[in-house]
């Protein structure tokens, strides 16, 4: 059963914590958890909304990541505070911007006329309600693991939680006519590149490693081997299971690399420094080479970053090197920079050139959707055409599917 982060949000909240928020706000005797309920229902339901794109889901993973450092161990000591409940509905502002945009103040006057009140304390109770929401949701996103389709996938699992909670016209602000409509746009699962290899990849069933060394024993061996090898063979195909003679060696697979292409794994695929760009921290090895005043304009550093096999969405864990490029970026004002995706020669060339460029759009995506202007950011996807290491080997392979940042500008202010 998913996550109910209705049920997780009220018991964090707890009796005293509940209390405190009533008497905060004003909401009355024994009104407190019915309004909050209300509030962070409405909340659920704007990420959902928000979720229905790779753009939109990158900025929940991004906000979701970020909530964690805030600090909700005490709740009842935060609403008995002015200070830090300014604070906290600051923070919760600023998430209601980016989930309801221009509906915000639809949605306040929803919340209001639902629980008949103003529109100050409806107001509160949704800048309160958001960064409770998100800080769960980023716990989840960590703990689990999630990259952006597992986000996906917990925000659809709160459907049947929230359904009965949301307020009249909620729907309407936005633009979807009921909550199912608005669960259908919500973006699950990347469309996987199509190769050839793909195409034809068995079932992943218990398999004979016979296939691999077959030839070379016939070679080897001669024709009285080779007819008893076949013979064996059929044995294993002729539709009645995985049946082998006792006497027969089966050689079993390991499992696949997970930076192999081979289309038989989702595991990750990750992105790696490596000797020909830059090694170590990332952060510290890009501003050293921004403080350099003879810098190599053609010089390029990789993120530590994963993807899932054919897919384009970030995972939580490939966050720190984008988060420690937004805070440069952010720091340089007059900093503008390339992402080049890049693959190894694997597959389609075609379908390599579509998916280094959509995986440089998502991380370029993120980097918007933290404030940084996209006039400073250009994605470019470069498929197998820029290698730095040999792709005959998988070693090689995995060094040439990266993503990297070059810098294109930097007028120091």
């Amino acid at each position: 059963m998913a996550d109910n982060l209705l049920e997780m949000a009220v018991r964090h909240l707890g009796a005293s914590g509940l209390s405190s928020l009533g008497s905060a706000l004003g909401l009355g005797d024994g009104k407190a958890e019915s309004a909050f309920t209300t509030g962070a229902a409405s909340v659920l339901a704007g990420m959902l909304n928000k979720a229905g794109s790779e753009s939109g889901l990158g900025a929940l993973l991004n906000m979701a990541t970020k909530s964690t450092s805030m600090d909700l161990s005490s709740p009842s000591d935060i609403f008995a505070s002015a200070d830090k409940m300014t604070s906290l509905q600051d923070v919760g502002g600023s998430m209601l911007d980016s989930l309801f945009g221009s509906n915000r103040g639809g949605v306040t006057n929803v919340i209001s006329s639902a629980l008949g009140l103003d529109s100050t304390k409806s107001g509160s109770l949704l800048r309160i309600a958001a960064p409770v929401i998100m800080s769960l949701v980023g716990k989840l996103v960590k703990s689990k693991g999630l990259n952006m389709e597992g986000l996906a996938a917990l925000l659809l699992g709160q459907k049947t939680h929230i359904k009965d909670q949301l307020p009249p016209g909620l729907m309407k602000e936005l633009g979807a006519s009921n909550l199912d409509e608005l669960a259908e746009r919500t973006v699950v699962e990347t469309t996987p590149r199509q190769t050839a290899q793909a195409a034809h990849t068995p079932p992943p069933v218990k398999k004979s490693g016979m296939g691999k060394w077959l030839w070379p024993l016939l070679i080897a061996l001669g024709v009285l081997w080779a007819l008893n090898m076949c013979a064996k063979k059929e044995k294993v195909d002729d539709g009645s299971g995985v049946v082998m003679e006792q006497d027969e060696v089966i050689v079993e697979e390991t499992p696949a690399d997970p930076t192999l292409d081979d289309g038989t794994t989702a595991a990750p695929d990750s992105t790696t420094p490596d000797a020909t760009t830059d090694s170590g921290d990332f952060g510290q090895s890009f501003q050293e080479y921004l403080n350099n005043a003879n810098r190599d304009p053609n010089r390029e550093f990789a993120l530590n970053i994963e993807f899932p096999t054919d897919g384009s969405m970030p995972n939580a864990a490939s966050l720190p090197d984008v988060q420690t490029l937004i805070k440069i970026m952010q720091d340089n004002p007059g900093l503008s920079v390339a992402i080049e995706g890049h693959t190894d020669t694997d597959g389609d060339a075609g379908a390599n050139q579509k998916l280094s460029e959509s995986r440089a759009q998502a991380v370029m995506k993120m980097l918007v959707d933290a404030g940084i202007d996209s006039s400073r950011i250009k994605a470019v996807g470069m498929g197998p055409a820029d290698p730095v290491a040999d792709n005959s080997t998988e070693e090689g392979k995995q060094k040439n599917r990266r993503i990297a940042v070059k810098v294109t500008s930097f007028d120091q202010q």
